[in-house]
């Protein structure tokens, strides 16, 4: 009854360290499939559409593991790569890694990671706020940078054209991410990945 009793345990201990490795790449497939359903959801906004991939961006960099929120956003950023139809509209290939939105799609996936580096589970509404606004700024940054130098525009133009019109929408957005990602911590406070 002992030997069955320490077999058991081997078991579950087999089975637990089998789901401890399917379920990140499970979690980044979800993540994957959500950036791309998101960014379907666009408003024209000049060169710039005002779409939610960023709004999904930021509760995987708010609830992921640092690798886990890089590699599921650096996943989606391939497939659009290949063609695929994930980006903002619908849209997919190579040549948008050359256009006036570059600098925001190669800037994404530091986006999640930087933001997951300062949160998890026993975070403060506030520091997941803080932790968001920080890397948003910062992708608000590359992203004017990599306008700028696709379309020859200064930083005043660029200012105008890719940061001020979206001020209001991504304060907006970064609420949204923060209430929605302290309710998904405390409704998963018990799992082993979010502890």
């Amino acid at each position: 009854q002992r030997q069955m009793c320490i077999r058991d345990s081997h078991k579950i201990k087999k089975r637990l360290t089998v789901m401890k490795k399917i379920f990140p790449l499970v979690l980044i497939s979800i993540g994957v499939a959500m950036i791309s359903v998101l960014s379907q959801f666009t408003i024209p906004f000049g060169p710039i559409p005002l779409t939610l991939q960023t709004l999904m961006i930021g509760i995987i960099g708010t609830i992921y593991k640092p690798s886990h929120a890089f590699v599921t956003v650096c996943l989606y950023l391939l497939l659009g790569f290949l063609g695929f139809p994930v980006f903002a509209g619908g849209a997919g290939g190579a040549s948008h890694f050359l256009g006036p939105t570059a600098g925001f799609l190669l800037f994404f996936p530091f986006r999640a990671w930087i933001t997951s580096l300062f949160t998890n589970a026993k975070s403060s509404v506030l520091t997941i706020f803080l932790a968001n606004l920080f890397s948003s700024v910062l992708l608000f940054v590359a992203g004017a940078i990599g306008f700028m130098l696709v379309t020859h525009t200064d930083l005043q133009k660029a200012f105008a054209l890719v940061v001020a019109p979206f001020i209001l929408a991504d304060l907006i957005k970064l609420i949204i991410i923060t209430i929605t990602s302290k309710a998904i911590f405390a409704s998963l406070k018990h799992h082993w990945y979010f502890k």
